[in-house]
């Protein structure tokens, strides 16, 4: 079932490698910070948070994606 309410996710995910960036999505800002701080100890530059609201579409007019 998807939930309709979601105005924004909060994405972890790591810069060390260019590979498997993304660690998680999570709609519950606590968790995600939960998660992050988790996961940082495994990547040698940690692991980073980013708000993205969402619905996001490729068609959407002007969307800017900062990561890092």
């Amino acid at each position: 079932m998807y939930r309709t309410d979601v105005k924004q996710v909060w994405i972890v995910y790591h810069d060390s490698s260019p590979d498997n960036v993304i660690l998680g999505v999570f709609d519950d800002e606590d968790e995600a910070y939960a998660y992050q701080e988790a996961v940082a100890p495994d990547y040698p530059n940690g692991a980073l948070l980013t708000p993205f609201p969402v619905p996001w579409r490729a068609t959407d007019h002007s969307t800017a994606i900062r990561i890092g």
